[in-house]
């Protein structure tokens, strides 16, 4: 697998001009749409070290958290296509903001270009102890026969684990109660005690739960099973064809990028798959380094977009 990462890399490479080579002469700021500490600033920080290193400048983590991830991606949505202002980008910043800001400052669209995707986060179904469920055709059977007496938890409004469990309650047919917090660590403690009775959340936070016991997993969120999880179904597989919503990570830059400067940065990213260290430190953070090339990411953030404005249109979800 990694000698295909080296061979794409070759060739993109090869097609590029000299020019491209130069970049970048300076310092390199990647901004973070998160405060530092957990997940998405581990990996954002790693990939940074990463091109860091491999481009002999410096590249400068910028934390620009708040607003589900808006603001900073904002700041890179206005800043100079000159390739020294680089986003970290999630889904909420770039595929879900849209459907749930109104005042959005920026169109994703239209001011981003999606460099390339490097890794993806599956997020966990799981229930609480105490509700009669093994799989995930058990929970839909059971909520069918109970409307809207069964909760579910997230980690607020508008963000992908309360929009995922909206698309699978949709998806479903399912009527449940919606009880949202100010982030996973209120709400975990709550699914365990049975106040609520399900939740799908990012994979960091969900999974030493299970490990420990104090919480039931039944699926994960990936279209395909998960490489460290490979004995858990997908909830696609539980009868539910083409859900999917995990988290990507991925490089983007302001649109208008010089061109040179856009296929250098793509052909980097490649590079670092094969780098075992931070392959190693993503892993235990619950992030698979999976590559997507401009034109394959570019494809995603656009199916992402209009998946997520039916979701929110059709429940109404709404940003905190």
């Amino acid at each position: 697998m990694h000698i295909l990462f080296r061979l794409i890399a070759a060739a993109v490479f090869a097609a590029m001009p000299l020019a491209s080579t130069a970049y970048p002469t300076k310092p390199v700021r990647m901004i973070i749409p998160f405060p530092p500490g957990g997940a998405s600033d581990y990996v954002g920080r790693a990939v940074s070290q990463g091109l860091a290193e491999m481009w002999g400048q410096n590249v400068v983590v910028d934390n620009r958290g708040g607003a589900g991830a808006t603001i900073g991606t904002g700041l890179v949505a206005k800043a100079p296509p000159d390739g020294y202002t680089l986003l970290m980008g999630v889904n909420a910043g770039v595929v879900i903001a849209p459907s749930i800001y109104p005042d959005l400052s920026y169109d994703p669209r239209k001011d981003l270009l999606a460099l390339a995707s490097f890794a993806l986060s599956p997020q966990l179904l799981v229930v609480t102890n105490g509700l009669p469920v093994k799989s995930v055709k058990d929970l839909v059977a059971l909520a069918k026969t109970k409307p809207e007496q069964l909760s579910f938890a997230s980690s607020g409004n508008g963000a992908l684990p309360h929009l995922g469990a909206a698309m699978f309650n949709m998806m479903t047919g399912i009527k449940a109660v919606h009880v949202p917090y100010k982030g996973s660590g209120p709400a975990l403690p709550d699914l365990i005690a049975g106040r609520t009775q399900y939740m799908i959340d990012i994979i960091v936070s969900a999974l030493p739960l299970v490990q420990s016991g104090k919480l039931r997993m039944l699926a994960v969120t990936t279209a395909k099973r998960y490489p460290t999880l490979p004995e858990v179904p997908t909830v696609a597989e539980n009868g539910l064809p083409g859900y999917e919503a995990a988290q990507w990570y991925g490089l983007f830059a302001p649109a208008g990028l010089p061109a040179p400067i856009a296929k250098k940065i793509e052909a980097d990213t490649v590079l670092l798959l094969d780098n075992k260290a931070l392959r190693a430190g993503l892993s235990q953070r619950g992030a698979e380094m999976m590559y997507g090339n401009s034109a394959q990411f570019t494809a995603v953030v656009k199916q992402d977009i209009a998946k997520w404005a039916k979701v929110v249109k059709k429940t109404g979800a709404r940003a905190d």
